[in-house]
């Protein structure tokens, strides 16, 4: 009764376990689901604004700028937040902090073109949306990224279902020999490879009494 007892309540606690471990999963599913817009949208929203600028004013450098800028910071969220990679996320943050610091720091020192247009000035602007946007996303992003590797070590991972789980755990128990089983599996492939090898020996004199029949 005491095991059927603690087998009940083991079985209980794993339940509860995976019930919460399942709602986490899904709430992180969701969560990423829809950071991708706001990765997405500053970012294709910035792109042309600042290519369109920069050619108005032909300050190229600017246009320049937003078209490496845009494309490594893409593919780092996409990295962070469908790779679940978090060193991304974070090479993400301080690649665009650092280009609104350059932004900044070049503002004072453009050239003013076309009516003092102000072009460096106007992308900083444009950038620093961009940047509280998308650097909000990969905060969160970070933060759901550690749930997800919490769950990654977690029993019954995805889908944190008992049936699945008791089927994978009698699967690898399956591959697993008792040792005493193992034992004789050895001693039985040792005595087939001992008759193989002793079916496989000539039997003595037989080439000297085929050679006495061929010379009679």
């Amino acid at each position: 009764m005491t095991n059927a007892t603690e087998l009940g309540y083991n079985r209980s606690i794993r339940s509860q376990e995976f019930a919460h471990n399942r709602t986490l999963y899904n709430k992180v599913q969701k969560v990423r689901s829809r950071l991708i817009y706001f990765y997405i949208a500053p970012l294709a929203v910035y792109l042309p604004a600042a290519v369109f600028m920069g050619v108005l004013s032909y300050v190229l450098t600017a246009a320049l700028d937003a078209l490496i800028i845009v494309p490594i910071a893409a593919y780092l969220a996409w990295k962070g937040c469908y790779k679940y990679h978090d060193f991304s996320l974070i090479a993400l943050l301080m690649i665009l902090i650092g280009n609104q610091l350059l932004l900044t720091f070049l503002s004072p020192y453009e050239n003013k073109l076309f009516y003092d247009f102000n072009i460096f000035s106007k992308f900083s602007v444009m950038h620093l949306v961009m940047l509280a946007i998308v650097g909000t996303a990969a905060v969160i992003n970070l933060k759901i990224n550690v749930s997800y590797h919490k769950l990654e070590a977690a029993d019954g991972f995805p889908q944190f279902n008992e049936r699945f789980f008791e089927q994978e755990m009698d699967i690898r128990q399956g591959k697993i020999k008792d040792p005493y089983q193992q034992m004789i599996d050895d001693r039985r492939k040792t005595a087939s490879d001992t008759m193989s090898d002793v079916g496989s020996i000539p039997a003595a004199g037989g080439h000297d009494s085929s050679g006495s029949m061929d010379e009679l």
